[in-house]
């Protein structure tokens, strides 16, 4: 009798660590692509500049990352000054208060050594300034530059 019982708890226990013992393997397969993914990436800005008569500021940044960047529209554009950070967001044509970009050199993809050239369409005086560019995955570049 107590051998059935020992068996019986003994498939039950089985029955419920095997599934989360699946489960864990999975997250943990997705969280180390995730990490691959974010190790491999990196960026860089390579120049930023500010317009006061034409209320622009245009950011260069590299990839000097091993991995492809996609969704270039999902990276998140910030313009912080001595007093006030703005999140600007991205808007196809962009005409105030956002920002466009485009791949240099014609390119389709934003690879490796590729650059692309973020325009940001906001109010800028003459001062100081900063611009941080974070792609999807969070790897993030600032610069300091002055108008």
């Amino acid at each position: 009798m107590f051998l059935i019982a020992s068996v019986i708890a003994a498939l039950a226990l089985t029955n419920a660590v095997l599934p989360a013992m699946g489960k864990s393997a999975s997250a943990l397969v997705s969280a180390n692509k995730s990490a691959a993914e974010r190790i491999k990436t990196d960026i860089a800005i390579v120049h930023a500049t500010g317009d006061a008569a034409n209320d622009q500021v245009t950011v260069w940044v590299k990839n000097i990352g091993t991995q492809s960047i996609k969704q270039i529209d999902a990276s998140d554009v910030f313009l912080t000054t001595p007093s006030s950070v703005l999140r600007l967001p991205y808007v196809s044509s962009c005409a105030s208060e956002c920002w466009d970009y485009s791949i240099e050199g014609g390119g389709a993809a934003w690879i490796q050594a590729v650059t692309v050239k973020f325009t940001i369409k906001t109010s800028v005086d003459t001062g100081n300034y900063n611009v941080s560019v974070a792609v999807a995955n969070a790897v993030r570049a600032d610069k300091d530059f002055s108008v």
